[in-house]
């Protein structure tokens, strides 16, 4: 939940805004239902409206709120994580599913960065396995 929270802290809100909540726990729920089609008006907002003792009416209008400040106040930063120049403000969907697809993305590549870096750690460990064997070395005259 951290990562959601600093992901979109990088996108200019703060959590004076509802929706910053309602933001994180939709991308929270995007991530782990990944696998389901899931709509945002039949399945989130409802969910989430029940959460935070809320109405699914302004469950949307917060998130979209947000992504309206987002939108205003770090553009590039919303371009990086889309992964190509937004020519229009994300719809609420969108928005969620952006951040979603990224911080899942960015959880994969760091965990190949990981797997990589285990692996040549390994290799290091045993350094007889990449020497050469130089006979003029072993037996100085």
């Amino acid at each position: 939940m951290r990562k959601v929270y600093r992901l979109i802290r990088q996108l200019g809100m703060t959590s004076k805004y509802k929706g910053y909540y309602y933001v994180a726990e939709a991308v929270m729920m995007s991530m782990e239902l990944q696998d389901y089609p899931i709509k945002i008006t039949k399945d989130i907002y409802p969910y989430l409206a029940k959460k935070f003792k809320s109405t699914p009416v302004n469950i949307e209008h917060d998130i979209r709120t947000v992504i309206n400040v987002c939108w205003t106040a770090n553009k590039e930063s919303m371009d990086r994580i889309a992964g190509y120049p937004l020519r229009y403000r994300p719809t609420n969907s969108e928005f969620v599913d952006m951040l979603a697809y990224y911080l899942i993305q960015t959880e994969l590549d760091s965990d190949a960065a990981r797997q990589e870096n285990s692996q040549n750690l390994t290799a290091c460990q045993n350094p007889a396995d990449g020497v050469l064997s130089i006979p003029e070395l072993q037996n100085p005259i």
